[in-house]
């Protein structure tokens, strides 16, 4: 009956239907920016997320931009988005982004995580 207040869902895109069809996830957690402000730093050099400066979930959990990797297990295939969190609760995602696995190591390295990438 009150079909015109129900919200339009729109549809994933194919890159990030794959992504999330990967295997494996890793999330790890930076200082608020706002998504417009990470669209265009990661437009003009997708090396920009290493300025980013990470943060600890627990020490700031009501704002943080949460970073999601999904991969595989070779690495070979390396997803990532960015998700704005507001008191855990998601307040917009930027676009899915497709890395390589060097960048993700050296985002990682930032939080103390090594990973290898088989170089």
């Amino acid at each position: 009956m009150f079909g015109f207040l129900k919200k339009a869902k729109i549809g994933k895109t194919e890159e990030e239907k794959r992504a999330e069809s990967l295997p494996l996830t890793k999330k790890v957690q930076f200082e608020p920016l706002s998504l417009a402000e990470t669209e265009q730093q990661l437009e003009q050099d997708m090396r920009a997320v290493l300025q980013f400066a990470p943060v600890n979930y627990y020490a700031t959990k009501n704002r943080y931009l949460l970073c999601t990797f999904y991969y595989e297990e070779d690495f070979s295939e390396i997803y990532m988005r960015f998700e704005l969190r507001v008191d855990d609760l998601p307040r917009g995602h930027s676009r899915m982004y497709s890395i390589d696995k060097v960048l993700m190591r050296d985002i990682l390295r930032k939080f103390g995580q090594n990973i290898n990438i088989g170089e």
